[in-house]
């Protein structure tokens, strides 16, 4: 299927108009050193040195919640009712990976994580979407293999229901949603071997079809970052394999037109990175944090490559300004917003390991 690379500006911003966030901060002593500490041993903020404040938006600052009650990545992370839900994902335990089928629910108001509704198999990165005030996992993979089976939640009857199933293995891929529609981004057959993955856009026409609209530009990647604003889907990094060079990170980005299945390449991001993640902050900038910065897995060093950098994308002008770095270096960490506060859950901070973080970022003006 053909590409068409259209000029950077028709994915570029017509309006500065946006949302002015208000930190919710208290003075609190700062808490975590770079070791991962359980949540009994936490203190429950930390306050992170802050970078130059962005116009229109103030500083970027971070604080460190009450922590999962285990390590996790790779799982499907949403606000549900007001309270922040986590599912799935990975955990390693005496250095024996685990496969997860818990849910874990935290109550911002009281800073506690109860139990909630375990999910029908364990499993853990696969694509996820937000969507009517629920979430919707699409697929992934667990002790067995590959899964191509769909779950949503349902808040109603607090349970996970069937909500289809995809059309092939679609490991580190990343759905998002424009206009009610859901679009899955690439994704592998095989959690262990990412040459095959799939350089597919597909949309979803009902719970069991799905049709391949467009391909991705920069070919078969897994784990980059997507996020939807307006009537556009966003595209950052990620990384490919092939059998000469190994696994190689990007540093690509683009923007996607889904009502034409066009593709807008955008300023390449300032390091090529794999695992980052992404949320929007209003119509104008997106945040992106963390990631894995080298494409050797196998280095000696346990925490070599994770990176805890962060920047904001401005549509407007297509370029990124570093703000406020995360607590600690992470890849693959959930990400969201919750009206004027940002949520960050889990993630890799290390060969081997999971972190239990949960971090809460606001702008201060």
């Amino acid at each position: 299927m053909s590409q068409e690379l259209t000029r950077r500006t028709l994915c570029f911003l017509t309006s500065t108009a946006g949302i002015t966030f208000v930190a919710k901060l208290s003075g609190e002593e700062r808490a975590l050193s770079s070791r991962q500490k359980t949540p009994k041993q936490m203190n429950p903020i930390t306050d992170v040195p802050a970078s130059p404040a962005v116009a229109g938006l103030g500083v970027l600052t971070w604080r460190d919640q009450q922590f999962l009650p285990e390590g996790v990545s790779g799982g499907a992370f949403a606000v549900v009712a007001g309270k922040l839900l986590y599912s799935g994902g990975t955990t390693w335990r005496n250095s024996v990976k685990h496969w997860l089928s818990e849910t874990h629910i935290y109550t911002p108001e009281t800073g506690i994580w109860t139990p909630g509704p375990h999910l029908p198999e364990r499993l853990a990165y696969g694509a996820s979407l937000r969507i009517n005030q629920s979430v919707e996992i699409l697929g992934g993979a667990n002790e067995s293999g590959i899964s191509r089976n769909c779950w949503r939640f349902d808040p109603d009857k607090n349970a996970w229901l069937s909500s289809g199933i995809l059309p092939e293995g679609s490991v580190f891929a990343t759905a998002e949603t424009v206009q009610g529609e859901a679009y899955l981004f690439g994704g592998c057959p095989d959690q262990g071997d990412l040459s095959h993955c799939s350089n597919s856009v597909w949309k979803r026409e009902d719970a069991k079809h799905w049709t391949i609209v467009a391909e991705m530009p920069q070919g078969r990647i897994a784990m980059p970052a997507t996020v939807s604003v307006q009537d556009r889907i966003y595209l950052f990094g990620g990384c490919s394999q092939d059998a000469a060079s190994g696994i190689r990170n990007h540093n690509e980005a683009y923007c996607f037109d889904p009502r034409h299945g066009h593709w807008t390449a955008l300023r390449p991001l300032p390091v090529a990175v794999r695992g980052t993640s992404a949320v929007a902050i209003d119509t104008r900038y997106i945040l992106l944090v963390g990631g894995y910065t080298n494409a050797a897995a196998d280095s000696n060093d346990l925490q070599g490559g994770f990176t805890a950098a962060s920047y904001l994308y401005d549509r407007e002008q297509d370029r990124y300004q570093p703000v406020t770095a995360l607590p600690r270096p992470v890849m693959g960490m959930e990400i969201l917003r919750q009206g004027d506060t940002i949520w960050g859950a889990g993630g890799e901070d290390r060969n081997r390991s999971r972190t239990p973080q949960l971090v809460e970022g606001s702008f201060l003006k």
